[in-house]
């Protein structure tokens, strides 16, 4: 089964970054890593961003979650259908503004 970098960019809603710190470091990231098929999880805070011609928020976090699945599509669909649930709650201390979700599959690797 392929394995994936699955990366998030977010933001926490102004005034309220301590408390999205604490809820993502805490809480989601143990949350996600319980999903089948999450292999590890590590999540950074942006200390630098460049951007050309989008017009994109200051992202404040990056999350790296690696994933083995053969549906990175419905890999995603999963995990967005468990947030917001007891199995993953959802702090409104993160804004959706401006989300980003990528899947990567390393350059090197074949694929399914």
């Amino acid at each position: 089964m392929p394995r994936y970098q699955y990366v998030v960019l977010g933001c926490a809603v102004a005034g309220r970054e301590q408390e999205f710190d604490a809820w993502y470091d805490g809480q989601h990231l143990a949350d996600v890593q319980k999903v089948p098929g999450v292999l590890g999880a590590r999540r950074f805070n942006v200390v630098f961003q460049k951007v050309y011609t989008l017009a994109l928020p200051a992202y404040r976090s990056m999350a790296i979650y690696e994933i083995e699945t053969d549906d990175p599509e419905a890999f995603l669909a999963g995990i967005s259908a468990l947030s917001g649930t007891d199995a993953m709650p959802y702090s409104d201390a993160m804004t959706k503004d401006g989300l980003i979700q990528i899947v990567g599959l390393a350059s090197d690797s074949a694929t399914a």
